[in-house]
């Protein structure tokens, strides 16, 4: 059930990091590349979602740590989520 609430979290900050609606984030798909929704490499985009992403992996104790340019245009939703929970 955590996992399902960790996949929400970061689905909703992936669109509200690159501007998008996030109201209804649980329905984005996960082999959706993070390019494709805005984020073009940019690198301010990329830190705060990596910023995010490190919150999100303390606040529910995960045990990752996410160093810096591990996030890029190319990843997809699941490879973030991966990032946070595995």
């Amino acid at each position: 059930m955590e996992l399902i609430f960790i996949s929400n979290q970061i689905k909703y900050d992936i669109l509200q990091i690159c501007g998008m609606p996030a109201k209804y984030s649980y329905n984005l798909l996960g082999n959706i590349s993070l390019s494709s929704i805005g984020y073009r490499d940019d690198a301010e985009l990329c830190r705060r979602l990596e910023s995010k992403l490190q919150l999100i992996a303390e606040e529910y104790k995960t045990g990752c740590n996410i160093p810096l340019g591990s996030v890029s245009g190319g990843l997809t939703v699941s490879q973030c989520i991966r990032l946070v929970v595995v």
